[in-house]
Order: C-alpha cells, then sequence, then structure tokens
C-alpha cells in the first residue's frame, strides 16, 4: 500500500511540485492531479522529488504527460533533487535529454 503527499507553489512564473513517499499504481492518479494542475498554472514546472522514495512507471507517465502538456506551450518540467531510484528510470527509458535533472529547485528555476 503507497503512500504520497504533494504540495506545490508558485515561484515567479514557474510552478513548482513537491513529491514525496511512493509513487506506485495507487498513488499515480494524485500524482498526475498535482502534476496536471501544476500543468495549468503554467507552463513552466519543477518537480522537486528528494522524498520519493519508489517510482513505477505510472509515476513515470504522469511525468511524461506533464512535460507533453507544457512544451506544447513552450515549457517544460524539470526536476529537482530527484534520488537515484527515480534519475535511473529516465535512464533507462532514454528520456534523460527530455526532462533534465538538476541538483536543486533554484538550480531548476535558473535553467529556464
Amino acid at each position: 500500500m503507497g503512500n504520497i503527499s504533494t504540495t506545490s507553489e508558485t515561484r515567479g512564473d514557474v510552478a513548482v511540485v513537491f513529491a514525496s513517499g511512493r509513487i506506485d499504481s495507487e498513488t499515480a492518479p494524485a500524482f498526475d492531479a498535482a502534476l496536471t494542475k501544476a500543468a495549468g498554472e503554467s507552463s513552466k514546472i519543477v518537480l522537486e522529488m528528494q522524498g520519493v522514495e519508489y517510482m513505477s512507471s505510472a509515476g513515470l507517465r504522469a511525468i511524461v504527460k506533464a512535460a507533453q502538456t507544457v512544451e506544447q506551450k513552450g515549457g517544460a518540467v524539470k526536476l529537482a533533487a530527484a534520488p537515484e531510484l527515480v534519475t535511473s528510470i529516465f535512464y533507462t527509458v532514454g528520456i534523460v535529454d527530455k526532462i533534465k535533472s538538476y541538483a536543486s529547485v533554484d538550480e531548476a528555476i535558473a535553467s529556464f
């Protein structure tokens, strides 16, 4: 049984979503809803994932969906403080060049 916590804030024109816990088939709908909301508010999203303990393909799908949505508006989704278990998934599926990862939220925001 998974659990996820998401919070969000706006810094300038960037929506910052903080996620922690397990992102699996049970919790992915809540994660997806948080990203969809952020994508509706801004074309620039930073996803801070420092507290993510596990992420399944359902979580990856939610991130890719949000990235596709904001790219249509000229924006991007960027990861911040993602643990290796998350970044390794991006390398494995070959989208590490599409969704960039940064050490901190500030670095990710500065990259826009």
